[in-house]
């Protein structure tokens, strides 16, 4: 298998830096990308992630010198498909006869805690997914209620406050107020491309882009509504400029300034490891074709 070239050839020139002794922000000016994060593809923390994985396998083979062996690499270009093939053979098999040992040796309940670990931080979202099917699987057989109520007693037996605890541990990861507008951004009738937006000058802003080519198709988390923290930016264009459709509130309690609000959500950014990407403030379409123009400016340059 033939590998990307210019990928070994960034990750290389990184870690040559950053032997160097440059900050990640240096870094990260010098070859033009964001600071992200690990799962963020293409950003100097998700090189980062490459360049220590890198290392560690060198250091794995050097104390297992068979550990990739020549006649399985042989084997793995010659028949991509052999590992795929011999887990949906042997799987389950050999999956139950684990479980079993496992059940026997008192550690099931510490393989599947390491395993929800490993499986986190690859995909976060993971656990939230598997909860989303299983609760999906009971309500079509009717028996989702019973099971949340029996669930809520055998916790309150055991520990009195811990429902207590997980809704206080709930409500800080996941504010009411961003769940709140999550929900009813979904009852919204400002569709577009299978996407729901808070506003039908959001929705028209986000058919610009896909017409000016800037999206080329809205995905929630990726390129609209991509969440940081306990908040989100309304698009993240070609993930190098962040976008923010917002018309500054003039009544009310809380009165809002263009300059404000900018400031705010520029100090969300540079808290987070975008210091790098450039946020553009639209509060009204009357001249977007020139914040489009300067978009496209700014694409070209960074």
């Amino acid at each position: 298998m033939k590998k990307d070239e210019n990928h070994i050839r960034i990750r290389d020139s990184i870690s040559t830096d950053l032997k160097k002794g440059l900050s990640e922000e240096e870094i990260a000016k010098k070859h033009s990308i964001q600071l992200g994060s690990r799962y963020l593809k293409g950003t100097l923390k998700w090189y980062i992630f490459c360049i220590n994985s890198k290392d560690n396998q060198k250091i794995a083979i050097e104390k297992h010198p068979n550990l990739y062996s020549i006649a399985g690499k042989i084997a793995q270009q010659k028949h991509p498909d052999i590992g795929k093939n011999l887990g949906n053979k042997y799987g389950k098999i050999c999956g139950k006869l684990r479980m079993e040992n496992l059940r026997k040796e008192g550690k099931l309940h510490e393989f599947f805690s390491n395993a929800a670990k490993r499986l986190h931080e690859i995909n976060p979202n993971q656990s939230r997914l598997n909860l989303l099917k299983a609760h999906q699987t009971m309500k079509n057989k009717g028996t989702f209620n019973e099971h949340q109520r029996l669930a809520a007693i055998s916790c309150r037996n055991k520990n009195p406050n811990q429902l207590k605890e997980m809704s206080k541990k709930a409500h800080e990861l996941y504010p009411l107020g961003l769940l709140a507008l999550e929900s009813r951004r979904r009852n919204y009738p400002y569709r577009f491309m299978d996407c729901a937006f808070d506003s039908e000058q959001e929705r028209q802003l986000c058919e610009l882009l896909v017409k000016n080519k800037l999206i080329e198709k809205p995905i929630e988390n990726e390129n609209i509504h991509f969440k940081i923290n306990k908040k989100h930016i309304d698009f993240f264009i070609q993930k190098k400029i962040f976008i923010e459709f917002h018309p500054p509130r003039k009544f009310g309690k809380v009165i809002e300034t263009e300059e404000g609000y900018y400031a705010s959500r520029r100090k969300l950014l540079d808290e987070n490891g975008f210091s790098n990407s450039p946020l553009i403030l639209i509060t009204n379409l009357k001249n977007i074709s020139k914040k489009i123009e300067e978009i496209n400016s700014m694409l070209q340059t960074h």
